[in-house]
């Protein structure tokens, strides 16, 4: 066997080794978001926390639950338009005020962090949510 044979055989070897580890790492569609994510939620000087029940297959549904979030609520909201792509987790939820919160929040932490923003009312809530075991 050559050299550029040689070489061209260990970087397919390697890209190949390397594929599953970031296939795990992003998750594979909805068990890259699946389950229960809990952790604080920032607006301004406005704090609380997050309970982000995500379920289902092919077709993600579930809820989010604000403590300390008065027009929001504080009993769940169910997902609208709940969707993983690109490493993301895609939701929409209206509050009790009848307003619309658009999240978007990056998977990250081999799947056991998500860390990103929603918009709510015009202003951006700052989410930072850990998958419970």
């Amino acid at each position: 066997m050559n050299a550029g044979r040689v070489v061209a055989v260990l970087a397919a070897a390697s890209l190949a080794l390397t594929m599953p580890w970031r296939a795990a790492a992003e998750g594979d569609g909805a068990s890259g978001v699946r389950g229960i994510w809990t952790g604080p939620w920032y607006l301004g000087m406005t704090s609380g926390v997050a309970t982000l029940i995500v379920e289902g297959d092919t077709l993600l549904e579930g809820s989010l639950q604000l403590t300390n979030n008065e027009r929001f609520g504080t009993a769940p909201r169910p997902l609208t338009e709940a969707r993983f792509e690109d490493g993301q987790f895609r939701f929409k939820v209206t509050g009790e005020d009848g307003q619309r919160m658009t999240a978007q929040l990056p998977v990250a932490g081999e799947g056991t962090r998500m860390k990103g923003l929603a918009k709510y009312s015009g202003y951006n809530i700052k989410f930072e949510l850990t998958r419970q075991k």
